[in-house]
């Protein structure tokens, strides 16, 4: 997004909370995956929510849309000093900054070619599992920034069909055919059926996460409620045999949702790719071969 405070105009980024293994804190390219945006002092949030300045805008900058978005859209307060050197980053911030710039799935992500570092989450899963084949068709929800997609419509191939989902703005991915909306929206979901053309598919993936509010309770129940419209929404469109790959957070609930997707797949996994930070309860649960309605 971009502010705009005097003669200042600058992109910045929406925080709601800091969270060290946060995915959602996500990029496209540039040093440490701020598109274009390579120019100026970047910031992380700390723990005073609100927004943060990348730095001021030199003449020759781009003035498109900043691709730098936080999956959590919506702030209960945005407040901003007038310059970007006021605030002063904690040690917390500047650890993350560290290890963002330095983590080695950000630095291949930029040498691929990949929006975000979770395509190496998907590549893992998906080379393990054999999960997307030439031809295949799938729905990719939570889709923004496109990472996912990338990978999904490499595999699949010229003859795949890949429709991806986002409330979140994501740029054309080729191959792809985006829908941005709220998966939550019976509108917005009817739109995605109208795209299936009433055919079913090979694999439905979901990489959504909810706002985050830092209440670890709500944010848990909110997360859990996606993975489960989510297992609704693949047990209603996907072919007998076809796979479900859905991201969750262990803890309260976890247990209970891994036996509801069992009790529709024939075997169901757990994975932990080693993209995704140990110190994350960030888990994805794999059901494989649906048995149908």
């Amino acid at each position: 997004m971009r502010a705009h405070v005097g003669e200042c105009d600058c992109p910045c980024i929406a925080v709601v909370a800091e969270h060290p293994d946060l995915d959602q804190l996500m990029g496209l390219q540039g040093a440490i995956d701020f598109g274009e945006y390579r120019w100026g002092q970047s910031v992380v949030a700390d723990h005073d929510h609100g927004l943060e300045w990348m730095g001021p805008r030199p003449e020759r900058a781009p003035h498109r849309r900043c691709e730098f978005l936080h999956r959590a859209n919506s702030i209960r307060q945005c407040r901003r000093k007038a310059s970007a050197g006021d605030k002063v980053m904690k040690p917390s911030s500047k650890a993350w900054m560290r290890r963002h710039v330095s983590d080695t799935f950000v630095k291949q992500a930029q040498a691929r070619g990949y929006r975000s570092r979770a395509a190496f989450k998907l590549l893992e899963i998906a080379k393990r599992d054999r999960l997307i084949g030439p031809g295949a068709s799938v729905v990719d929800l939570g889709a923004a920034p496109g990472s996912w997609s990338q990978v999904i419509s490499e595999q699949a191939g010229a003859r795949g069909r890949v429709i991806a989902l986002d409330l979140l703005e994501m740029s054309p991915v080729p191959g792809v055919a985006f829908i941005q909306g709220d998966f939550c929206d019976n509108h917005v979901l009817a739109e995605l059926e109208s795209a299936l053309g009433g055919r079913p598919v090979d694999l439905v993936v979901s990489d959504m996460a909810p706002n985050i509010s830092g209440i670890a309770a709500a944010d848990q129940a909110r997360s859990l409620h996606l993975c489960e419209l989510a297992l609704k929404f693949a047990c209603k469109h996907l072919k007998k045999g076809g796979n479900f790959l859905v991201k969750t957070f262990q803890g309260s609930g976890f247990a209970e949702f891994r036996k509801a997707v069992h009790r529709s797949f024939m075997m169901v996994a757990s994975r932990k790719p080693e993209a995704s930070r140990d110190s994350s309860t960030e888990m994805y649960l794999l059901g494989k071969g649906f048995k149908g309605r």
